[in-house]
């Protein structure tokens, strides 16, 4: 699979099928910016996902790290539908990744599976470690745009202690033009 930013190839690790996520060489970047940029989107990506575990939230095991590779463990479940009740975990899982200090970045139905065993939120590759609230509301942002019922999803999130600021600086954000 092929993303914008890595592509995904099938692979196996100590007897588990997994998967390699490489960040590509970009031939229109300068060739020192690109390593330094791949570099730190990877080890980014590894921190974060290592941080989601820590958060209790089910994500990729992340297995080696290289200069513009992860091996993640392969996860499989169906695209999180745009209702129903999964909606609310789903707002609860934003909520632990937020109160751990994570931004997700794409947080879209795309990027979470459901599985048998639950919630599983994938693909940090546009992550970050922050606490303000203004890239929460933008996770949270995404999230609506992709979904129908919108309410079912805001139930969960607000169980995270920071919510109701998140909420309010939504409507601020919405009343942009770039969001109109």
């Amino acid at each position: 699979m092929k993303g914008a930013e890595a592509v995904l190839v099938p692979d196996r690790f100590l007897g588990k099928k997994v998967l390699r996520k490489e960040r590509r060489k970009k031939g229109y970047r300068i060739k020192e910016i690109d390593e330094k940029i791949r570099l730190g989107r990877t080890r980014r990506e590894a921190r974060l996902l290592h941080a989601a575990k820590l958060a209790e939230v089910s994500c990729p095991t992340v297995y080696e790290i290289g200069p513009d590779y992860l091996v993640i463990g392969r996860l499989r479940g169906r695209k999180l539908p745009g209702k129903g009740r999964e909606l609310e975990k789903a707002g609860e899982i934003l909520g632990k990744l937020h109160a751990a200090g994570i931004l997700h970045g794409d947080f879209t139905p795309y990027n979470i599976l459901v599985s048998p065993s639950g919630l599983q939120v994938i693909d940090f590759g546009l992550g970050s470690f922050s606490k303000k609230v203004e890239g929460r509301a933008d996770d949270v942002i995404t999230m609506l745009r992709g979904i129908g019922e919108k309410e079912q999803f805001l139930k969960g999130y607000r169980k995270f202690q920071g919510a109701g600021e998140v909420i309010a600086r939504i409507e601020k954000i919405e009343a942009r033009a770039r969001y109109r």
